[in-house]
């Protein structure tokens, strides 16, 4: 196999400010979704949003984004392992103000590696739903779900540039990102 193209998450500044460009809309969006969400309860249109938001509220949002980070990663760890089998080798660490999950030198299909990179997306934002349903506090799951998706778009612009090529078949983890591998 050869590497058709590489993704380079921490030295490529046109796919950073992708990923900055996305998180913003991301929060712009969804907030402002939220919000017609809570004016439209406080108008008694939308029976379904809670009303008081205050402290606690900020609070137990501020604390679920920030427990989500680390949960993040080990959704993709835990991928990692379930889709890589049992040579794929774990690592976490921090840089450039990011989290990340490395199984440096793993190589899966481009739909199992597509699949670790979006696995806590659909995971947290499922919790986040299911949270907001049991608590009965909707407007404060979308928030959690809106922020964290805001810090999924470097798995989102990876996913996205996986799909975008098609003579990929593999995927290769690499310290900054990943080769897509070809025949």
């Amino acid at each position: 196999m050869r590497v058709m193209s590489k993704v380079d998450v921490l030295g490529d500044a046109d796919f950073q400010r992708r990923m900055l460009r996305l998180s913003w809309w991301i929060l712009g969006v969804g907030l402002a979704l939220g919000l017609v969400a809570w004016v439209l309860s406080l108008a008694g249109v939308a029976p379904l949003v809670e009303k008081g938001i205050g402290l606690g509220w900020l609070l137990v949002l501020f604390l679920a984004s920030v427990v989500a980070l680390p949960v993040h990663e080990l959704v993709h760890a835990a991928a990692f392992v379930l889709l890589g089998g049992r040579g794929v080798h774990v690592s976490f660490g921090f840089k450039d103000y990011m989290l990340y999950t490395s199984a440096n030198g793993a190589t899966l299909s481009r739909r199992r590696f597509e699949a670790v990179l979006l696995a806590p997306t659909v995971v947290l934002t499922l919790a986040f739903a299911a949270a907001g349903a049991a608590f009965g506090v909707p407007l404060l799951a979308w928030a959690c779900a809106v922020f964290h998706l805001a810090g999924c778009t470097g798995d989102l612009c990876m996913a996205a540039a996986i799909w975008r090529e098609p003579t990929c078949a593999f995927v290769r983890d690499a310290p900054y990102g990943a080769d897509l591998l070809g025949r």
